[in-house]
């Protein structure tokens, strides 16, 4: 049996959490997401943090949901942040005309503490 191909891995502590994605994330991916994603705002966060370093490959359907976590977080009061895009997620955000909605985050996320 193989691994999904898109790992998500939840870390909520009171004002703050994130979201750790690993792998790709596509259309077969998008479950998996909405349904951490449903699990953070559930927790009322003030800061939801998506944490895309080792995300390795994004589609449209993986950015639609990207898309409705910023909206949802916006509805919320929730600030949704992006960190650590890579070079192809990037891509794909800059081909759909996106890439300005995630553009400041780099420099408004705490560094990653590994």
């Amino acid at each position: 049996m193989t691994a999904p191909a898109l790992q998500v891995r939840a870390d909520i502590h009171d004002v703050r959490a994130t979201l750790a994605l690993d792998g790709e994330l596509d259309l077969d991916g998008t479950q998996a997401l909405r349904a951490a994603l449903a699990e953070c705002f559930a927790a009322h966060p003030q800061l939801l943090v998506l944490d895309l370093w080792d995300l390795r490959f994004c589609d449209c359907a993986g950015l639609n949901v990207l898309l409705e976590a910023r909206i949802t977080g916006r509805e919320r009061g929730v600030d949704v942040l992006v960190e650590g895009v890579r070079p192809q997620v990037a891509r794909l955000f800059t081909l759909a005309r996106v890439d300005m909605e995630f553009a400041a985050d780099a420099r408004r996320v705490p560094p990653r503490i590994v």
